[in-house]
């Protein structure tokens, strides 16, 4: 059954640049992903492409140009297509998958500056707090400033572009104060959906305990006319909910 977002989420989503769905997909899903992922980090189940890692190498795990095959088949759940649909407003094409073993307390960032034009989709596939990394947002920042990758290097004409000099990091930092805008701490249970617009500026909270697991799966989309890819060196993969893999070149 798709999940739908109600008029109060979508306004919620205009407002803020994210809304919350609850018990989108079962528990039980959730704890089959999470054992899935544990066996291919322990190396008691390997897929092609992905090399063993290290016991204790508890970084999140993304997801670009080969998928494994769970990963995979939560990118293009049917669930998820009608409201990514309707928040991109067009068909969307899956770009990146990330998988979170742990909190990450990364800094703050807005995913646009990585994957213009995105839309993601996060899931928790076990209870999240301050214990364990809840998600940090600034409320409405989607509709203020968005940084880009030409904004740290010249012009065409040379001259500085106007966060040249800058650190990625410090640079949304100084964006983050400039916006004067509340930050809010996301906590959810197993299987909540949070979707969020991709110029949001959001960072991975403080974890209380880091001994603690924070098991959590995001999606990356982006529309299905947005073309070609800007930012990168090769080209990137897309894959649809009908299952069909693309390469989009680049600018």
């Amino acid at each position: 059954m798709a999940l739908a977002l109600t008029e109060y989420q979508l306004a919620e989503y205009d407002r803020d640049g994210f809304t919350i769905v609850k018990d989108g997909f079962a528990q039980q899903e959730c704890d089959r992903f999470v054992e899935y992922m544990m066996d291919l980090q322990a190396g008691r189940t390997t897929v092609e492409g992905y090399a063993p890692r290290a016991a204790d190498d508890w970084s999140r795990l993304i997801t670009r140009n080969c998928h494994h095959p769970m990963g995979l088949s939560w990118m293009i759940d049917p669930r998820l297509r009608k409201p990514l649909s309707t928040l991109l407003g067009e068909e969307p094409d899956g770009v990146q998958s990330m998988y979170f073993y742990k909190g990450s307390e990364q800094r703050r960032h807005q995913d646009a500056y990585h994957l213009p034009g995105c839309v993601s989709a996060w899931v928790a596939l076990q209870d999240v707090g301050e214990w364990n990394g809840s998600l940090r947002i600034q409320v409405g920042s989607q509709k203020r400033p968005v940084l880009e990758k030409s904004h740290f290097r010249p012009d065409p004409d040379g001259d500085p572009g106007p966060w040249q000099g800058w650190s990625h990091d410090d640079a949304f930092d100084e964006l983050f104060e400039r916006n004067q805008l509340p930050e809010v701490a996301i906590e959810a249970t197993k299987g909540d959906v949070v979707f969020f617009d991709g110029r949001l500026i959001h960072r991975g909270g403080p974890i209380l305990d880091h001994d603690a697991f924070r098991h959590s799966w995001a999606g990356h989309y982006i529309p299905r006319s947005f073309d070609p890819w800007p930012y990168e060196d090769n080209p990137r993969l897309r894959v649809s909910f009908d299952g069909v893999c693309r390469f989009t070149p680049t600018s």
